[in-house]
C-alpha cells in the first residue's frame, strides 16, 4: 500500500501518542478515530442503541446539535 507523510503539530502529535493503543501504528490511530467518531456515526449508534426509543424529537435534536457543536469546536481547535 503507498504511504503518505502528513506533517502535525506537537500538540497534534501528543494528543494522538495520548489516545494510541499499544498495537497500533499512528496510521492506525488515525484510520480508526477517523472511521468511528464521525457525526454520522454517532447518529446512528444513537438510532441503534436501546433506550433511546422514547426521546423526543426535542431531544434527538440537541444530542444531535451538541455533536455537531463539538465537531465545529474540534475544527476550529485542531482543523480539518
Amino acid at each position: 500500500m503507498a504511504s503518505k507523510t502528513i506533517s502535525v503539530t506537537e500538540k497534534i502529535y501528543h494528543l494522538l501518542k495520548k489516545i494510541k493503543l499499544p498495537s497500533e501504528s499512528f496510521g492506525d490511530t488515525i484510520e480508526r478515530l477517523c472511521l468511528n467518531f464521525t457525526a454520522e456515526n454517532m447518529i446512528h449508534w444513537f438510532d441503534n442503541s436501546k433506550g433511546w426509543e422514547d426521546m423526543s424529537k426535542s431531544e434527538y435534536d440537541d444530542y444531535y446539535s451538541t455533536i455537531q457543536e463539538f465537531q465545529k469546536n474540534f475544527k476550529a481547535e485542531y482543523g480539518d
